[in-house]
């Protein structure tokens, strides 16, 4: 017996993601190269621009997450990669008529931030509306993250070809037509019927049914108590959380490590980049063996341990200058194998563990612990990097995946086998 519930839009939803992954990575490098080239930005510009385009994680992300459980997983998609388009196409006619000015930049790189934000957060609450069971959901959860990956890899590449062969503003353009087919895509996902927040209620004067809603408090802090009520998901979240403030601390210090303070040349920087990238398609593919045949716990207790000791490499390459060919390959490969199976565990357990009516809250809480510190994180490893050198925040890189390890372990040690957002009685909620 399947366990996809609407196996003819599995397709529809796997296509909108896979294009707009492509949409969104192809306009992030253009946009890179536009504001660099022809806006002459300065650092500080562009890491303002980087930061307004990942503010939205911080700020908005329960707020979003209430409106997801509100209004439906599948119409905030379709709004959301709506205004993306506008927000692509504006970009493209503002900067093929000459008109597109710093901060008119800045405010359409905030838009495409919040609509990230947004409809990353709708397509995690809709996995379990559209496939249910273990395997079922990773293999989906796997699928898209796969799409991520390889839009990593080719979109970079194609928008510098047609930024050099053609000027930016075919990549703007073609940008725009992949955000539309996505949002196309997505519009068949209106199908899907919307999860009920709570028991009707029978108004005593009409004899109407209506839907009792909970305070506005309550909604914000909702997808808070249910991480500090399942402590294996709060657990996951922090774990993933570190790994992504080691991603973040990466992108800051990487290139100085490599580039300047070992001299390991150009070719093999672009080459560990590419590791990674197929590193990560690797692991979205063995990530449904592994679920499989490892439990959720002790796959991330592996993970821990493992991305701990990765997690020095970097730092071993600094102290270790002959090795270093050989450690900051190796980083870049089990770096990427251990955070995106862990990432894909976590998504999985969390649509299995929790209600399909909070399912918004709770991946707005999650989402922002595990990517609200990553502005912070970049902006302070660079920081370090330039006040103290570069071997202090090589150190305390590790130091923090090594604590986040601890608390994890500490946390899950006595986890019951029913998270309290489980309803035992339902089978689409059994137990990791």
């Amino acid at each position: 017996m399947t366990s996809i519930k609407h196996p003819h839009l599995l397709r529809r939803a796997l296509v909108s993601n896979a294009s707009d992954a492509a949409g969104y990575q192809l306009y992030d490098t253009i946009i890179a190269i536009i504001v660099v080239t022809s806006l002459g930005f300065s650092a500080t510009q562009v890491g303002l621009l980087n930061a307004l385009g990942s503010l939205p994680f911080l700020l908005l992300a329960v707020p979003i997450g209430i409106i997801v459980d509100s209004w439906g997983a599948s119409r905030i998609i379709v709004v959301s990669l709506l205004v993306k388009v506008a927000a692509t196409g504006a970009t493209f006619a503002l900067y093929a008529t000459g008109l597109l000015e710093t901060i008119t930049t800045f405010m359409l790189v905030t838009i495409i931030g919040i609509t990230t934000l947004a409809s990353e957060n709708a397509q995690t609450a809709l996995v379990p509306r559209i496939a249910t069971g273990k395997r079922e959901i990773t293999s989906f959860v796997s699928s898209m993250a796969a799409a991520d990956r390889i839009a990593g890899i080719i979109a970079p590449a194609l928008a510098g070809i047609l930024a050099a062969a053609s000027g930016s503003a075919y990549a703007l353009g073609l940008a725009v037509a992949l955000l539309g087919i996505s949002a196309i895509a997505a519009v068949r996902l209106l199908a899907i019927p919307r999860a009920v927040e709570a028991p009707e209620a029978t108004d005593s004067q009409s004899g109407e049914k209506r839907i009792a809603k909970p305070p506005l408090r309550t909604q914000l802090n909702h997808g808070f108590v249910i991480l500090k009520n399942d402590r294996f998901l709060l657990g996951t979240t922090l774990l993933v959380a570190a790994g992504n403030i080691g991603l973040a601390m990466g992108d800051s210090l990487e290139p100085i490590l490599v580039l300047r303070e070992l001299d390991l040349g150009k070719i093999y920087f672009g080459l560990l980049g590419t590791l990674a990238a197929f590193s990560g398609i690797l692991a979205t593919v063995i990530a449904p063996r592994v679920t499989s045949r490892i439990t959720t716990r002790r796959l991330f207790v592996i993970g821990a341990i493992v991305q701990s000791g990765v997690a020095t490499l970097p730092l071993v390459s600094l102290m270790v200058p002959p090795v270093a060919y050989f450690t900051m390959g190796a980083f870049s490969v089990l770096w990427s194998i251990t955070l995106t199976i862990t990432n894909i565990a976590g998504t999985t357990y969390a649509a299995q563990a929790v209600r399909e009516e909070s399912l918004g809250r709770a991946a707005a809480a999650r989402r922002m612990i595990t990517m609200g510190s990553v502005p912070l994180a970049a902006l302070g490893a660079g920081a370090l990097a330039d006040t103290v050198g570069l071997a202090v925040p090589l150190l305390v890189w590790p130091t923090l995946t090594i604590v986040a390890a601890i608390m994890f372990l500490a946390m899950t040690s006595k986890r019951s086998e029913t998270s309290p957002e489980v309803d035992p009685a339902s089978p689409s909620r059994t137990p990791l």
